[in-house]
């Protein structure tokens, strides 16, 4: 359950770095005549690394869900081992009484199939919990990437324009200079 906790205050630590990264940019200082913020610099890339942090952690964790797995298989296979030891070692014990064989016979199978299907669901789990945890990381990151997109798309075009207006009312203050000048005599 611990882990499960890591795991979602990372992902939460990570969404807290990329809005961050946003207030930044919405709180930077505004260039007059354009849409352009400056920000700084130090400060973004120290955000930038702790992302970068981060995120190998939660493939550890992932690596370390499919290492359980195979860990539980293991003491599984153990358990097996150990409990079809003890059932031939009963079973020779025992042989003249029957009955006891045969539900030492039914005890393995129990603990056999216990420990297939309980190391069945720890792979299934481990194997939808790292896919579940990339699948968010990748759509988050996506979603940011298009909002950051977006944003930049709109400084550009608005510097764009505030160029343009500016380039021709200089044209148009030029002409006028030029039309005075013309009928100066």
């Amino acid at each position: 359950m611990k882990e499960n906790y890591e795991v979602t205050s990372r992902r939460i630590e990570i969404t807290g770095l990329v809005e961050v990264l946003q207030e930044i940019i919405d709180d930077g200082s505004k260039m007059p005549f354009s849409k352009k913020v400056m920000v700084d610099k130090e400060e973004i890339v120290n955000i930038l690394d702790e992302i970068v942090q981060v995120i190998p952690e939660d493939l550890r964790t992932a690596q370390w869900v499919l290492s359980e797995k195979d860990r539980i298989l293991t003491e599984a296979k153990t358990e097996y081992e150990r409990t079809k030891a003890e059932v031939d070692r009963m079973m020779r014990e025992k042989v003249d009484n029957h009955d006891i064989v045969k539900e030492a016979n039914i005890k393995a199978q129990e603990i056999i199939n216990k420990a297939q299907t309980e190391a069945k669901l720890v792979k299934l789990s481990a194997r939808d919990y790292a896919d579940s945890l990339l699948s968010d990381l990748d759509s988050e990151i996506k979603e940011k990437n298009q909002q950051m997109m977006h944003n930049f798309k709109n400084l550009f075009e608005g510097f764009v324009q505030e160029y343009n207006k500016n380039f021709n009312a200089t044209s148009n203050t030029i002409k006028e200079n030029i039309k005075e000048l013309r009928e100066m005599k």
